[in-house]
């Protein structure tokens, strides 16, 4: 019960790594609010957290949108009094596009969602975390976080420039008694990483793709005090992926 008593919102939590990683902390203790899109999915996600003897809610929000995500964090601090925990794990793909390839309009809905996504939700759960003295964030990365090649401009660019934002708010609220951490998975079997499998497998040491609950299980570590000397680290969990890059 490493999350006792804490509270946890997940952005992106209704399927992939966020799936697995409301579940995870849920069953450590922490009292979850699951945030998407799909409706359907996050009811079902609640309704497991649940049946297993986990509290939950689930919030539809846009990661885009600062007055949903507003609304995600006062519907938490109704709920259950505080926040102690953020996770930012939406994200979206741009199919290896290059500069040349992809249109604008594609590279600013990127950018939306992988990067001003975790600005607006951290923005608006900061002022609690200060407040309170005390505060956790978990920013999800990826192998395009150290590299080229795992995704095109935009998806590459995001999630670079991801690290460099955990990084900032480590400096900046590390003396407020907040930790901000970045997890940089590589190959996870999730929707995102549907039908591009045998081509990633041929890279990786380890020879398979991971799974979602491998990556929870770290973010767990990250939410947890285990982790309290760790602050604006990147952590990566890809089995090998990029030291032979």
């Amino acid at each position: 019960m490493k999350l006792k008593d804490k509270v946890a919102i997940i952005f992106g939590g209704t399927s992939g790594i966020g799936e697995a990683t409301a579940k995870a902390y849920a069953n450590e203790g922490a009292r979850v609010i699951v945030v998407g899109r799909d409706e359907e999915d996050g009811d079902r996600i609640v309704g497991e957290i649940k049946g297993n003897g986990g509290e939950a809610l689930f919030a539809k929000a846009d990661v885009t949108k600062a007055a949903e995500i507003k609304a995600v964090v006062d519907k938490t601090i109704e709920a259950f009094g505080h926040i102690d925990i953020l996770y930012n794990g939406a994200g979206i793909h741009d199919s290896y596009k290059t500069a040349v390839e992809i249109e604008e309009d594609e590279y600013d809905k990127l950018m939306a969602v992988n990067l001003k996504g975790p600005y607006l939700a951290t923005k608006a759960v900061l002022p609690h975390f200060v407040e309170q003295g005390s505060g956790t964030i978990v920013n999800v990365g990826s192998q395009a976080t150290h590299v080229a090649g795992p995704g095109g401009s935009a998806y590459v660019t995001s999630k670079h420039a991801l690290e460099g934002f955990t990084k900032q708010l480590a400096y900046d609220f590390g003396g407020e008694g907040i930790k901000s951490n970045l997890i940089a998975p590589g190959f996870i079997k999730t929707p995102m990483t549907e039908g591009i499998e045998d081509e990633r497998l041929k890279d990786i040491p380890a020879k398979r793709a991971g799974k979602p609950e491998e990556v929870a299980a770290l973010a767990v570590f990250l939410a947890s005090e285990d982790s309290n000397y760790m602050n604006g680290s990147t952590v990566t969990m890809d089995g090998g992926w990029v030291v032979g890059r």
